[in-house]
């Protein structure tokens, strides 16, 4: 296997998903009901509410570069979204990946899920994204105090942009367990909950400081009179979809089918990915995770918290990346750092018949990686063939928005 072209092939695919990123975010930014930039549309301004530092943010960027609400939002969204490529690519490109490895990177429900399914495109988990792969370079420094500090001050803040993140810490647990080596229950409980405080407590408070219907309107007037813009979308739904489980109501429109779907999205998305932790194992079993769980039985356990995403709900392709994204990346730093197993003979071939075929394996891959995708929400249908749409999309949207306004330059 060449592993030097693979490296390419990977450069490749993530400047060309970049690309595409950027151009549908400039193409979307103006867009009056899209739920990416209405997002980034709550704030302070009547009072404190859950996901409102995303909006301080950009009025931040607004009133310094003296551009308007939605130039400011492109702006943070494309930066945010090149910090991710650049710190995926930093992080994968030294790794020898074997076939499944790579069936598991190109899946269709990570990086190509957000470019495929625009309306996910430029949603808040991408700063969940960048921030859980920064942490995961911060703690493979020498010093691993930073990755503690990092946590200790930046996820509270991680949270007042997206609260949700919460369901996703124990997968930092995890890697603080392991490279801390923390050997019981009790001195892992000790030590994660010094680490962790400052974000609960956040938290607590965001859960029991919901923003009032006359805090809403005061907000929704400010965005009216400061920048001309109105609460919609998820902005408008900020004081009717809380997180006080009481919003199971999304899936009154869902069927038996559409559950039945969800089920084969997951266990076909995550499988080149499932196939290879449940035939893995640590290799060190000196921490509390790994003298205690299987590595295939670990990843099991961390999907289950972002079943609370699905039980309340509607945009189920998203929870679906964000599950598989973090998993990923966990899967990817075991790996880098030479904690589990990588050895697959075995696996290969118990498969030669198959494996050796490339042409099958080729194909398979193909349709696997760039043919299908989810959609955004639970009712919505299996999107086909995303190689071709985006460009596609790309090139009806360019004569659309584009183009007559560099022939009317000219």
């Amino acid at each position: 296997m060449n592993y030097t072209k693979i490296n390419n092939a990977i450069l490749v695919y993530l400047i060309c998903l970049l690309f595409f990123a950027i151009f549908y975010l400039l193409s979307k930014h103006n867009v009056g009901n899209d739920s990416s930039v209405s997002e980034w549309l709550i704030n302070y301004s009547g009072g404190f509410t859950r996901r409102g530092l995303g909006g301080e943010i950009s009025i931040y960027i607004s009133n310094l570069l003296n551009i308007t609400l939605r130039e400011a939002i492109f702006s943070l969204q494309s930066i945010l979204h090149i910090a991710y490529f650049l710190l995926i690519y930093k992080y994968i490109k030294n790794l020898k990946l074997n076939m499944l490895q790579i069936f598991a990177f190109f899946a269709p429900i990570f990086l190509l899920y957000p470019v495929a399914e625009i309306e996910v495109l430029g949603r808040k988990e991408i700063v969940l994204f960048v921030f859980f792969i920064s942490f995961l370079f911060f703690i493979n420094l020498k010093n691993n105090k930073i990755a503690e500090l990092f946590i200790f001050f930046i996820l509270p803040f991680i949270c007042l942009i997206w609260e949700e993140v919460v369901l996703f810490c124990p997968y930092i647990a995890i890697i603080f367990i392991i490279k801390r080596n923390l050997k019981s229950f009790w001195e892992s409980f000790k030590y994660l909950v010094v680490i962790f405080l400052p974000s609960v407590l956040i938290f607590i408070f965001i859960f029991f400081s919901p923003l009032s219907l006359e805090g809403h309107s005061e907000m929704c007037k400010f965005l009216e009179i400061q920048f001309g813009e109105k609460c919609y979308m998820s902005a408008s739904m900020l004081v009717t979809s809380t997180i006080h489980f009481d919003t199971l109501w999304v899936h009154s429109n869902a069927h038996l089918e559409h559950y039945v779907r969800y089920i084969w999205i997951f266990v076909v998305g995550f499988m080149p990915l499932n196939i290879l932790v449940f035939n893995s194992s640590f290799i060190y079993k000196k921490n509390f995770i790994t003298k205690n769980l299987k590595l295939g039985n670990l990843f099991f356990l961390l999907y289950l918290p972002s079943l609370l995403l699905f039980m309340y709900g509607y945009d189920w392709g998203r929870w679906i990346n964000i599950t598989y994204t973090f998993s990923i990346l966990l899967y990817l730093f075991l790996l880098k750092n030479n904690l589990i197993t990588n050895d697959f003979k075995y696996f290969f071939k118990k498969h030669k018949e198959f494996l050796g075929n490339r042409i099958l394996v080729s194909l398979l891959f193909f349709i696997f990686a760039f043919g299908w995708n989810p959609k955004t929400v639970i009712t919505g249908d299996i999107g086909s063939f995303p190689w071709y749409r985006i460009p596609y999309k790309a090139i009806k949207v360019f004569d659309y928005k584009f183009k007559p306004y560099f022939f009317n330059q000219d």
